[in-house]
């Protein structure tokens, strides 16, 4: 079995939407999952402490998303998990711990129309090489191109996760479609159709490039 622990990296400004969401994931306690709350400057003793080699990149990055991008595929290395972003929020827990039981060494979310594989959500046993993989293609990145002229998604996020698994792919996670897990992809979150079967979660995508209004957070919590 994975180990029961969700790691979430919080910024410093959530807002009502975020707090649902991280609060949801708290009825998991009662199942013996622990939930371990990263903020920056954990993040930043963690990987000083532990990875070095990542600390010039981390500080460095252009933005938080690529900052949280490395923290998250390490702390996950480091000690396996789940890892969600702090806009996902657990909508059936039996669905959940469904998943869990069914890949107990874990999984990678990928979106079928492009192959990328979701950054806000996955989980692992303890020293995956291949997350580990990922840190050191951004290192690699992160030295070799020293402009930083690059897009996020593409350096650090979900399609460095794809290149990165088509380099090293003995990952022992087994790799699901989004929208199994998803209750709506990354093509449906602006406009929610009417769900037709229920999902563990949802992610409502916050501070990115699809915005999402409060009153579809509302229409799921009715």
């Amino acid at each position: 079995m994975l180990p029961l622990v969700i790691h979430q990296i919080v910024g410093p400004n959530t807002n009502d939407v975020v707090n649902t969401c991280l609060e949801s994931w708290h009825s998991l306690k009662a199942k013996g999952f622990d939930i371990k709350i990263w903020d920056d400057f954990l993040l930043e003793e963690f990987i000083r402490l532990n990875y070095p080699k990542a600390l010039e990149p981390f500080r460095n990055a252009t933005n938080h998303a690529e900052a949280a991008d490395i923290g998250r595929y390490l702390i996950v290395y480091h000690y396996g998990g789940h890892y969600f972003d702090w806009d996902i929020q657990l909508l059936d827990e039996n669905l959940f711990l469904s998943l869990c039981l069914e890949n107990p060494t874990g999984y990678l979310l990928v979106d079928p129309t492009d192959g990328s594989i979701a950054s806000e959500a996955f989980a692992s046993e303890p020293m995956n090489g291949y997350l580990n993989a990922v840190v050191d293609q951004i290192i690699i990145e992160y030295h070799a191109r020293p402009n930083r002229d690059w897009n996020t998604l593409y350096y650090s996020g979900p399609f460095r996760m794809r290149e990165t698994l088509s380099l090293f792919p003995a990952t022992t996670q087994n790799i699901l479609e989004v929208k199994s897990v998803f209750l709506y992809d990354y093509h449906e979150i602006k406009e929610m159709p009417e769900p037709r079967d229920p999902r563990p979660m949802i992610h409502y995508w916050l501070h990115s490039w699809i915005p999402v209004a409060k009153e579809h957070v509302d229409k799921i919590n009715m």
